[in-house]
Protein backbone atom coordinates (compact mmCIF):
# COMPACT_ATOMS: atom_id res chain seq x y z
CA UNK A 1 0.00 0.00 0.00
CA UNK A 2 1.69 3.20 -1.17
CA UNK A 3 2.17 6.43 0.73
CA UNK A 4 0.94 5.06 4.05
CA UNK A 5 1.71 7.55 6.83
CA UNK A 6 3.60 5.14 9.05
CA UNK A 7 4.25 1.44 9.32
CA UNK A 8 1.99 -1.04 11.00
CA UNK A 9 4.32 -0.73 13.98
CA UNK A 10 3.11 2.81 14.59
CA UNK A 11 -0.45 1.50 14.84
CA UNK A 12 0.74 -0.97 17.45
CA UNK A 13 2.55 1.76 19.36
CA UNK A 14 -0.58 3.92 19.52
CA UNK A 15 -3.71 1.99 20.46
CA UNK A 16 -7.05 3.08 18.96
CA UNK A 17 -8.56 5.95 20.86
CA UNK A 18 -5.21 7.52 21.75
CA UNK A 19 -3.27 10.34 20.19
CA UNK A 20 0.52 10.07 20.40
CA UNK A 21 0.22 8.23 23.71
CA UNK A 22 -2.31 10.66 25.24
CA UNK A 23 -5.86 9.43 25.95
CA UNK A 24 -8.39 10.74 23.44
CA UNK A 25 -10.63 12.24 26.12
CA UNK A 26 -7.68 14.13 27.63
CA UNK A 27 -6.67 15.86 24.42
CA UNK A 28 -7.54 19.54 24.85
CA UNK A 29 -7.14 20.22 21.16
CA UNK A 30 -9.56 17.48 20.16
CA UNK A 31 -12.09 18.47 22.77
CA UNK A 32 -11.95 22.27 22.52
CA UNK A 33 -9.09 23.73 20.47
CA UNK A 34 -9.99 22.14 17.14
CA UNK A 35 -13.50 23.59 17.16
CA UNK A 36 -12.27 27.04 18.19
CA UNK A 37 -9.62 26.93 15.46
CA UNK A 38 -12.30 25.98 12.90
CA UNK A 39 -14.64 28.78 13.93
CA UNK A 40 -12.01 31.51 13.77
CA UNK A 41 -10.43 30.31 10.53
CA UNK A 42 -13.79 29.73 8.81
CA UNK A 43 -15.04 33.21 9.70
CA UNK A 44 -11.84 34.87 8.50
CA UNK A 45 -11.75 32.79 5.32
CA UNK A 46 -15.37 33.57 4.45
CA UNK A 47 -14.70 37.29 4.78
CA UNK A 48 -11.45 37.11 2.79
CA UNK A 49 -12.92 34.96 0.02
CA UNK A 50 -16.34 36.60 -0.20
CA UNK A 51 -15.49 38.22 -3.58
CA UNK A 52 -14.36 34.82 -4.89
CA UNK A 53 -17.52 33.15 -3.59
CA UNK A 54 -19.68 35.78 -5.30
CA UNK A 55 -17.77 35.47 -8.57
CA UNK A 56 -17.98 31.67 -8.59
CA UNK A 57 -21.68 31.76 -7.75
CA UNK A 58 -22.41 34.10 -10.64
CA UNK A 59 -20.30 32.00 -12.98
CA UNK A 60 -22.12 28.80 -12.01
CA UNK A 61 -25.46 30.55 -12.52
CA UNK A 62 -24.62 31.65 -16.07
CA UNK A 63 -22.56 28.64 -17.22
CA UNK A 64 -24.44 25.73 -15.62
CA UNK A 65 -27.72 27.20 -14.39
CA UNK A 66 -29.81 27.13 -11.25
CA UNK A 67 -29.57 26.13 -8.53
CA UNK A 68 -26.09 27.44 -7.89
CA UNK A 69 -25.54 25.29 -4.82
CA UNK A 70 -25.64 21.52 -4.60
CA UNK A 71 -26.77 19.99 -1.30
CA UNK A 72 -26.42 16.30 -0.59
CA UNK A 73 -26.73 14.13 2.52
CA UNK A 74 -23.37 12.93 3.81
CA UNK A 75 -22.14 11.01 6.84
CA UNK A 76 -20.63 13.06 9.65
CA UNK A 77 -19.49 12.64 13.23
CA UNK A 78 -20.50 9.26 14.74
CA UNK A 79 -22.27 8.35 11.50
CA UNK A 80 -24.87 11.13 11.83
CA UNK A 81 -26.16 12.66 8.61
CA UNK A 82 -25.88 16.29 7.50
CA UNK A 83 -26.36 18.22 4.25
CA UNK A 84 -23.07 18.98 2.51
CA UNK A 85 -23.12 22.23 0.48
CA UNK A 86 -21.03 22.70 -2.67
CA UNK A 87 -21.10 24.72 -5.87
CA UNK A 88 -22.70 22.78 -8.72
CA UNK A 89 -20.29 21.33 -11.24
CA UNK A 90 -22.67 19.08 -13.22
CA UNK A 91 -25.68 19.73 -15.41
CA UNK A 92 -28.98 17.83 -15.25
CA UNK A 93 -28.71 16.03 -18.61
CA UNK A 94 -30.86 12.87 -18.86
CA UNK A 95 -31.13 9.94 -21.26
CA UNK A 96 -34.12 8.87 -23.37
CA UNK A 97 -35.78 7.32 -20.30
CA UNK A 98 -35.48 10.51 -18.30
CA UNK A 99 -32.71 9.16 -16.06
CA UNK A 100 -29.63 11.20 -15.21
CA UNK A 101 -26.60 10.48 -17.36
CA UNK A 102 -23.39 9.19 -15.69
CA UNK A 103 -21.30 11.77 -13.81
CA UNK A 104 -18.61 11.76 -16.52
CA UNK A 105 -21.15 12.94 -19.11
CA UNK A 106 -22.77 15.58 -16.89
CA UNK A 107 -19.55 17.14 -15.65
CA UNK A 108 -19.13 20.35 -17.62
CA UNK A 109 -15.84 21.91 -18.71
CA UNK A 110 -16.46 24.71 -16.22
CA UNK A 111 -17.27 22.12 -13.56
CA UNK A 112 -13.95 20.39 -14.22
CA UNK A 113 -12.21 23.72 -13.70
CA UNK A 114 -14.03 24.27 -10.40
CA UNK A 115 -13.01 20.82 -9.19
CA UNK A 116 -9.42 21.14 -10.36
CA UNK A 117 -8.97 24.25 -8.19
CA UNK A 118 -11.30 22.94 -5.42
CA UNK A 119 -13.50 26.00 -5.82
CA UNK A 120 -16.62 23.84 -5.69
CA UNK A 121 -15.74 23.04 -2.06
CA UNK A 122 -15.84 26.65 -0.81
CA UNK A 123 -19.49 26.62 0.41
CA UNK A 124 -18.44 23.89 2.88
CA UNK A 125 -17.13 26.77 4.99
CA UNK A 126 -20.76 27.16 6.10
CA UNK A 127 -20.79 23.51 7.16
CA UNK A 128 -17.71 24.23 9.25
CA UNK A 129 -19.33 27.26 10.90
CA UNK A 130 -22.39 25.13 11.73
CA UNK A 131 -20.20 22.54 13.42
CA UNK A 132 -20.98 19.81 10.88
CA UNK A 133 -17.45 19.76 9.48
CA UNK A 134 -13.88 20.71 10.36
CA UNK A 135 -11.11 22.15 8.20
CA UNK A 136 -9.18 18.90 8.62
CA UNK A 137 -10.63 15.41 8.92
CA UNK A 138 -11.76 12.42 6.86
CA UNK A 139 -13.79 13.56 3.88
CA UNK A 140 -17.59 13.19 4.27
CA UNK A 141 -18.79 10.38 2.02
CA UNK A 142 -22.08 9.07 0.66
CA UNK A 143 -24.66 7.73 3.11
CA UNK A 144 -24.96 4.51 1.10
CA UNK A 145 -21.39 3.61 2.10
CA UNK A 146 -22.31 3.31 5.79
CA UNK A 147 -23.31 -0.33 5.60
CA UNK A 148 -20.21 -1.21 3.56
CA UNK A 149 -17.50 -0.16 6.02
CA UNK A 150 -15.57 -2.65 8.09
CA UNK A 151 -15.54 -1.90 11.85
CA UNK A 152 -12.04 -0.42 11.50
CA UNK A 153 -13.10 1.77 8.58
CA UNK A 154 -16.10 2.99 10.60
CA UNK A 155 -13.61 4.63 12.98
CA UNK A 156 -13.17 7.43 10.43
CA UNK A 157 -16.40 8.86 11.90
CA UNK A 158 -14.88 9.39 15.35
CA UNK A 159 -13.95 12.95 14.29
CA UNK A 160 -15.80 15.58 12.30
CA UNK A 161 -15.37 15.19 8.54
CA UNK A 162 -12.99 17.66 6.94
CA UNK A 163 -12.66 20.06 4.05
CA UNK A 164 -9.27 18.44 3.55
CA UNK A 165 -7.50 15.58 5.26
CA UNK A 166 -4.54 13.24 5.57
CA UNK A 167 -5.67 11.17 2.59
CA UNK A 168 -6.11 14.32 0.47
CA UNK A 169 -2.44 15.27 0.81
CA UNK A 170 -1.38 11.68 0.09
CA UNK A 171 -3.07 11.27 -3.24
CA UNK A 172 -6.67 12.49 -3.04
CA UNK A 173 -8.85 10.59 -5.53
CA UNK A 174 -5.85 8.82 -7.06
CA UNK A 175 -5.75 6.56 -3.98
CA UNK A 176 -7.71 3.34 -3.67
CA UNK A 177 -10.55 3.30 -1.15
CA UNK A 178 -8.58 1.01 1.15
CA UNK A 179 -5.64 3.43 1.11
CA UNK A 180 -7.95 6.37 1.80
CA UNK A 181 -9.55 4.68 4.77
CA UNK A 182 -6.18 3.64 6.19
CA UNK A 183 -5.08 7.28 6.07
CA UNK A 184 -8.38 8.41 7.62
CA UNK A 185 -8.11 6.04 10.58
CA UNK A 186 -4.45 6.97 11.06
CA UNK A 187 -5.47 10.61 11.27
CA UNK A 188 -8.17 9.81 13.85
CA UNK A 189 -5.50 8.21 16.05
CA UNK A 190 -2.92 11.00 15.61
CA UNK A 191 -4.93 14.22 15.28
CA UNK A 192 -3.13 17.28 16.70
CA UNK A 193 -2.84 21.01 16.07
CA UNK A 194 0.61 20.62 14.48
CA UNK A 195 -0.65 17.86 12.19
CA UNK A 196 -3.66 19.96 11.14
CA UNK A 197 -1.40 22.88 10.24
CA UNK A 198 0.84 20.54 8.25
CA UNK A 199 -2.17 19.18 6.33
CA UNK A 200 -3.55 22.65 5.59
CA UNK A 201 -0.24 23.92 4.21
CA UNK A 202 0.28 20.81 2.10
CA UNK A 203 -3.30 21.05 0.81
CA UNK A 204 -2.50 24.47 -0.67
CA UNK A 205 0.32 22.89 -2.66
CA UNK A 206 -1.92 20.03 -3.83
CA UNK A 207 -4.58 22.48 -5.01
CA UNK A 208 -2.06 24.64 -6.87
CA UNK A 209 -0.58 21.61 -8.64
CA UNK A 210 -4.05 20.03 -9.13
CA UNK A 211 -2.83 16.58 -8.22
CA UNK A 212 -5.14 13.60 -7.69
CA UNK A 213 -8.33 15.42 -8.70
CA UNK A 214 -9.81 12.30 -10.29
CA UNK A 215 -9.24 8.61 -10.72
CA UNK A 216 -8.50 7.36 -14.22
CA UNK A 217 -11.75 6.81 -16.12
CA UNK A 218 -13.97 8.57 -13.56
CA UNK A 219 -15.22 12.10 -12.93
CA UNK A 220 -13.82 11.81 -9.41
CA UNK A 221 -13.40 8.14 -8.54
CA UNK A 222 -15.43 4.96 -8.76
CA UNK A 223 -17.98 4.23 -6.05
CA UNK A 224 -16.93 2.34 -2.97
CA UNK A 225 -18.27 -1.20 -3.21
CA UNK A 226 -17.05 -2.10 0.23
CA UNK A 227 -15.32 -4.92 1.95
CA UNK A 228 -18.70 -6.06 3.23
CA UNK A 229 -19.03 -9.07 0.92
CA UNK A 230 -15.64 -10.46 1.89
CA UNK A 231 -16.25 -9.79 5.59
CA UNK A 232 -19.70 -11.36 5.53
CA UNK A 233 -18.46 -14.42 3.68
CA UNK A 234 -15.59 -14.82 6.13
CA UNK A 235 -17.57 -14.42 9.34
CA UNK A 236 -21.11 -15.66 8.74
CA UNK A 237 -20.30 -19.34 8.96
CA UNK A 238 -18.10 -19.14 12.06
CA UNK A 239 -20.96 -19.13 14.56
CA UNK A 240 -24.38 -17.64 15.23
CA UNK A 241 -25.24 -14.17 13.92
CA UNK A 242 -27.51 -11.92 15.94
CA UNK A 243 -30.02 -9.70 14.12
CA UNK A 244 -30.69 -6.60 16.20
CA UNK A 245 -28.47 -4.53 18.48
CA UNK A 246 -30.91 -2.82 20.86
CA UNK A 247 -31.55 -3.47 24.53
CA UNK A 248 -33.15 -6.88 23.97
CA UNK A 249 -30.05 -7.95 22.02
CA UNK A 250 -27.96 -7.57 25.18
CA UNK A 251 -30.01 -10.29 26.87
CA UNK A 252 -29.93 -12.53 23.78
CA UNK A 253 -26.15 -12.16 23.47
CA UNK A 254 -25.78 -12.94 27.18
CA UNK A 255 -27.94 -16.03 26.75
CA UNK A 256 -25.96 -17.19 23.71
CA UNK A 257 -22.68 -16.85 25.59
CA UNK A 258 -24.07 -18.62 28.65
CA UNK A 259 -25.27 -21.46 26.41
CA UNK A 260 -21.78 -21.82 24.91
CA UNK A 261 -22.45 -20.47 21.41
CA UNK A 262 -19.80 -18.67 19.35
CA UNK A 263 -21.17 -15.39 18.00
CA UNK A 264 -19.73 -14.34 14.66
CA UNK A 265 -21.31 -10.89 14.61
CA UNK A 266 -24.27 -8.64 15.36
CA UNK A 267 -26.20 -6.82 12.62
CA UNK A 268 -28.53 -3.83 12.84
CA UNK A 269 -29.89 -1.29 10.35
CA UNK A 270 -29.33 1.72 12.65
CA UNK A 271 -26.23 3.51 11.27
CA UNK A 272 -25.23 4.88 14.68
CA UNK A 273 -24.83 1.34 16.04
CA UNK A 274 -22.34 0.16 13.43
CA UNK A 275 -18.93 -0.56 14.96
CA UNK A 276 -20.32 -0.64 18.51
CA UNK A 277 -19.90 -3.61 20.85
CA UNK A 278 -22.31 -5.69 22.91
CA UNK A 279 -20.39 -7.70 25.50
CA UNK A 280 -17.34 -7.64 23.25
CA UNK A 281 -19.22 -8.65 20.07
CA UNK A 282 -19.06 -6.14 17.21
CA UNK A 283 -22.03 -4.73 15.32
CA UNK A 284 -20.56 -5.62 11.95
CA UNK A 285 -23.10 -4.29 9.47
CA UNK A 286 -26.74 -3.83 8.53
CA UNK A 287 -29.42 -6.50 8.50
CA UNK A 288 -30.60 -5.34 5.09
CA UNK A 289 -27.10 -5.92 3.70
CA UNK A 290 -27.04 -9.62 4.58
CA UNK A 291 -27.59 -12.33 1.93
CA UNK A 292 -31.21 -13.45 1.98
CA UNK A 293 -30.44 -17.06 1.06
CA UNK A 294 -27.94 -18.67 3.40
CA UNK A 295 -27.62 -21.63 5.76
CA UNK A 296 -26.00 -19.39 8.37
CA UNK A 297 -27.20 -20.03 11.92
CA UNK A 298 -28.98 -16.96 13.23
CA UNK A 299 -31.37 -15.57 15.81
CA UNK A 300 -33.45 -12.38 15.84
CA UNK A 301 -32.80 -10.26 18.94
CA UNK A 302 -35.65 -7.77 18.58
CA UNK A 303 -38.46 -7.62 21.13
CA UNK A 304 -41.16 -6.19 18.87
CA UNK A 305 -43.10 -9.11 17.40
CA UNK A 306 -44.08 -7.46 14.12
CA UNK A 307 -40.51 -6.39 13.39
CA UNK A 308 -39.21 -9.83 14.36
CA UNK A 309 -41.62 -11.53 11.97
CA UNK A 310 -40.81 -9.12 9.13
CA UNK A 311 -37.10 -9.89 9.46
CA UNK A 312 -37.63 -13.66 9.67
CA UNK A 313 -39.69 -13.61 6.48
CA UNK A 314 -36.84 -11.93 4.58
CA UNK A 315 -34.22 -14.60 5.20
CA UNK A 316 -33.75 -18.35 4.84
CA UNK A 317 -31.23 -18.70 7.68
CA UNK A 318 -30.97 -21.72 9.93
CA UNK A 319 -32.81 -20.37 12.96
CA UNK A 320 -31.50 -21.75 16.24
CA UNK A 321 -33.60 -22.46 19.34
CA UNK A 322 -31.92 -20.81 22.32
CA UNK A 323 -32.39 -21.95 25.93
CA UNK A 324 -30.48 -20.40 28.84
CA UNK A 325 -28.70 -23.02 31.01
CA UNK A 326 -30.64 -21.87 34.08
CA UNK A 327 -34.05 -22.26 32.40
CA UNK A 328 -36.13 -25.40 32.93
CA UNK A 329 -37.86 -26.96 29.92
CA UNK A 330 -39.65 -30.23 30.60
CA UNK A 331 -38.85 -33.12 28.28
CA UNK A 332 -42.53 -33.29 27.28
CA UNK A 333 -42.57 -29.62 26.19
CA UNK A 334 -41.59 -28.39 22.71
CA UNK A 335 -40.04 -25.16 21.45
CA UNK A 336 -40.16 -23.86 17.87
CA UNK A 337 -37.20 -22.73 15.78
CA UNK A 338 -35.85 -19.26 16.53
CA UNK A 339 -37.43 -19.03 19.99
CA UNK A 340 -35.50 -17.79 23.03
CA UNK A 341 -36.00 -19.05 26.58
CA UNK A 342 -34.28 -16.65 28.97
CA UNK A 343 -32.61 -17.20 32.35
CA UNK A 344 -34.79 -18.69 35.07
CA UNK A 345 -37.77 -19.33 32.79
CA UNK A 346 -39.89 -22.47 33.35
CA UNK A 347 -41.86 -24.43 30.74
CA UNK A 348 -43.88 -27.35 32.09
CA UNK A 349 -45.02 -30.63 30.42
CA UNK A 350 -47.01 -30.72 27.18
CA UNK A 351 -46.70 -26.98 26.58
CA UNK A 352 -45.79 -25.92 23.04
CA UNK A 353 -43.92 -22.71 22.23
CA UNK A 354 -44.19 -21.57 18.60
CA UNK A 355 -41.49 -20.24 16.30
CA UNK A 356 -39.48 -17.11 17.13
CA UNK A 357 -41.23 -16.60 20.46
CA UNK A 358 -39.63 -15.00 23.51
CA UNK A 359 -40.08 -16.37 27.01
CA UNK A 360 -38.31 -13.72 29.02
CA UNK A 361 -36.42 -13.79 32.31
CA UNK A 362 -38.10 -15.73 35.15
CA UNK A 363 -41.37 -16.20 33.23
CA UNK A 364 -43.27 -19.44 33.81
CA UNK A 365 -45.59 -21.44 31.56
CA UNK A 366 -47.54 -24.25 33.18
CA UNK A 367 -48.76 -27.50 31.58
CA UNK A 368 -50.64 -27.83 28.30
CA UNK A 369 -50.20 -24.23 27.14
CA UNK A 370 -50.09 -23.32 23.46
CA UNK A 371 -48.03 -20.20 22.68
CA UNK A 372 -48.21 -18.98 19.08
CA UNK A 373 -45.45 -17.87 16.73
CA UNK A 374 -43.71 -14.54 17.44
CA UNK A 375 -45.29 -14.20 20.88
CA UNK A 376 -43.34 -12.20 23.49
CA UNK A 377 -43.85 -13.20 27.13
CA UNK A 378 -42.31 -10.54 29.35
CA UNK A 379 -40.06 -10.94 32.41
CA UNK A 380 -41.79 -12.40 35.46
CA UNK A 381 -44.97 -13.22 33.55
CA UNK A 382 -46.86 -16.31 34.77
CA UNK A 383 -49.21 -18.48 32.71
CA UNK A 384 -51.32 -21.14 34.45
CA UNK A 385 -52.28 -24.39 32.71
CA UNK A 386 -54.10 -24.94 29.39
CA UNK A 387 -53.77 -21.37 28.11
CA UNK A 388 -53.78 -20.60 24.37
CA UNK A 389 -52.08 -17.43 23.08
CA UNK A 390 -52.37 -16.22 19.47
CA UNK A 391 -49.40 -15.21 17.34
CA UNK A 392 -47.55 -11.89 17.82
CA UNK A 393 -49.21 -11.25 21.19
CA UNK A 394 -47.18 -9.44 23.87
CA UNK A 395 -47.65 -10.16 27.58
CA UNK A 396 -46.08 -7.36 29.61
CA UNK A 397 -43.76 -7.67 32.58
CA UNK A 398 -45.33 -9.39 35.61
CA UNK A 399 -48.67 -10.12 33.96
CA UNK A 400 -50.66 -13.17 35.11
CA UNK A 401 -53.07 -15.40 33.19
CA UNK A 402 -55.41 -17.80 35.03
CA UNK A 403 -56.07 -21.35 33.70
CA UNK A 404 -57.89 -22.21 30.45
CA UNK A 405 -57.85 -18.70 29.02
CA UNK A 406 -57.85 -17.96 25.29
CA UNK A 407 -55.92 -14.83 24.20
CA UNK A 408 -56.19 -13.83 20.55
CA UNK A 409 -53.50 -12.81 18.09
CA UNK A 410 -51.90 -9.33 18.07
CA UNK A 411 -52.91 -8.54 21.63
CA UNK A 412 -50.93 -6.32 24.01
CA UNK A 413 -51.30 -7.14 27.70
CA UNK A 414 -49.99 -4.37 29.95
CA UNK A 415 -47.43 -4.85 32.71
CA UNK A 416 -48.93 -6.31 35.89
CA UNK A 417 -52.24 -7.11 34.22
CA UNK A 418 -54.26 -10.09 35.49
CA UNK A 419 -56.23 -11.94 32.79
CA UNK A 420 -59.24 -13.81 34.20
CA UNK A 421 -61.35 -14.15 31.04
CA UNK A 422 -60.78 -14.62 27.31
CA UNK A 423 -59.31 -11.73 25.32
CA UNK A 424 -60.23 -11.19 21.64
CA UNK A 425 -57.57 -10.52 19.03
CA UNK A 426 -56.00 -7.15 18.21
CA UNK A 427 -56.76 -5.29 21.46
CA UNK A 428 -54.85 -3.80 24.38
CA UNK A 429 -55.77 -5.05 27.86
CA UNK A 430 -54.63 -3.58 31.19
CA UNK A 431 -55.58 -3.67 34.86
CA UNK A 432 -56.44 -6.04 37.70
CA UNK A 433 -58.61 -7.65 36.48
CA UNK A 434 -57.91 -6.87 32.85
CA UNK A 435 -60.10 -4.52 30.87
CA UNK A 436 -59.84 -3.70 27.18
CA UNK A 437 -58.86 -0.07 26.68
CA UNK A 438 -58.58 0.05 22.88
CA UNK A 439 -58.90 -1.87 19.66
CA UNK A 440 -55.83 -2.23 17.46
CA UNK A 441 -52.94 -3.20 19.71
CA UNK A 442 -49.58 -1.46 19.32
CA UNK A 443 -46.64 -3.80 19.89
CA UNK A 444 -44.07 -2.34 22.24
CA UNK A 445 -41.65 -3.70 24.79
CA UNK A 446 -42.85 -1.07 27.25
CA UNK A 447 -46.31 -2.61 27.65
Amino acid sequence: MKNLPESAQMRADHAPGQSNGRPFVASFYRQHGKRLFDLVLAALTLVALSPVLLLVALSVRFKIGSPVLFCHARTGLQGKLFNLTKFRSMNEAVDDRGELLPDEQRLTAFGKLLRAWSLDELPELWNILRGEMSFVGPRPLLVEYLELYSPDQMRRHELLPGLTGWSQIHGRNALSWEEKFSHDVWYVDHCSFALDLQILFKTIGKVLTRQGVSQNGHATMEKFKGTKEQAVKEHLDKGVIVLGAGGHAKVVVSTLLAAGYEISGIYDDAPELLGKNIQGIEVRGSISGLPTHSTTRAIVAIGDSLTRQAIVEQFSFTWITLVHPTAYVDAAASIGAGSVIMAGAIIQPDSHIGRHAIVNTAASIDHDCLVGDFVHIGPGCHLAGAIHIGQRTLLGTGSIVVPRIQIGADVVVGAGTVIIKDVPENVTAVGHPARIIKQGAQHTQAA
